[in-house]
């Protein structure tokens, strides 16, 4: 059975779009009128979103979206430009639920960021990747365009995170990634085969999120801390090392950097 099981998806127009439902809440006063950032970073760790909290004047946003995105004020230029969301929850379906209502609100550009898996011997916990392309092995991209068609981030928001990861003198590796919903169901011949292919990393999010950015002319980019590792066909958790955590705070001021070049 392929996904999705109607072809015909593609040429039908959907019952209501994200910007159907914005209007919704605006109807029902639940709506800001403060405007959105113009860019934001999806984050996907608690640990990430208390340390932003923590050390940076933040403020929430009021409302709907209140719930998860902080405007970040200061210490950086151009207050409310930059916004971090998080507590949203993890995997493709979550992801893409959220990154479409932002763009429905008027979020210009994004950056995802958060944990992965290593594919490689030479990529321990800790390691920092900048995302080149996502293999696509999870259902939410396959009901925006057809299930051959590529995922790649947009190329100029990817060029301009380089230069901040460059900038602050970080080491980092760039190369594929591997996208897949069933983080329970990763198996040996998965990772040779992805490996194989050149992915370094596996994660839940960035093949959808490609997808619908490409789909809503959007640009997106992505970068990884490694957190845990199957190089050697065996799990190695090291979700809360301090190397994982400082990986994400590294990444977090680069992707502030990238957004306000």
């Amino acid at each position: 059975m392929s996904v999705p099981r109607f072809r015909e998806k593609f040429t039908s127009k959907p019952f209501f779009n994200p910007s159907d439902f914005l209007g919704y809440m605006k109807k029902i006063g639940a709506l800001s009128d403060r405007p959105a950032p113009r860019g934001v970073i999806l984050g996907y760790q608690n640990s990430l979103f208390k340390y932003v909290v923590e050390n940076y004047k933040t403020s929430a946003a009021e409302g709907y979206f209140g719930s998860y995105l902080r405007y970040i004020d200061e210490p950086f230029a151009g207050s409310g430009q930059v916004a971090i969301a998080a507590n949203f929850g993890i995997g493709a379906p979550a992801a893409a639920f959220i990154i479409e209502e932002l763009i429905a609100w008027g979020v210009q550009e994004f950056i995802s960021m958060g944990m992965a898996g290593s594919l490689r011997k030479d990529l321990p916990p800790g390691s920092l990747v900048l995302c080149t392309s996502a293999f696509r092995d999870e259902g939410t991209s396959h009901h925006y365009v057809e299930h051959d068609e590529p995922a790649y981030p947009d190329p100029e928001l990817t060029s301009r995170l380089e230069k901040a990861l460059r900038a602050r003198n970080l080491d980092f590796s760039k190369g594929p990634t591997w996208t897949t919903d069933a983080i329970y169901r990763e198996t040996p011949a998965e990772v040779v085969g992805y490996r194989d292919l050149g992915a370094l990393v596996v994660e839940m999010e960035a093949s959808a999120l490609f997808t619908i950015a490409k789909f809503r002319n959007v640009p997106i980019a992505s970068c990884f801390s490694i957190s845990d590792t199957l190089a050697e066909l065996e799990w190695r958790p090291e979700f809360h090392s301090d190397t994982t955590r400082e990986g994400l705070e590294k990444l977090f001021h680069a992707a502030v950097d990238a957004l306000m070049a």
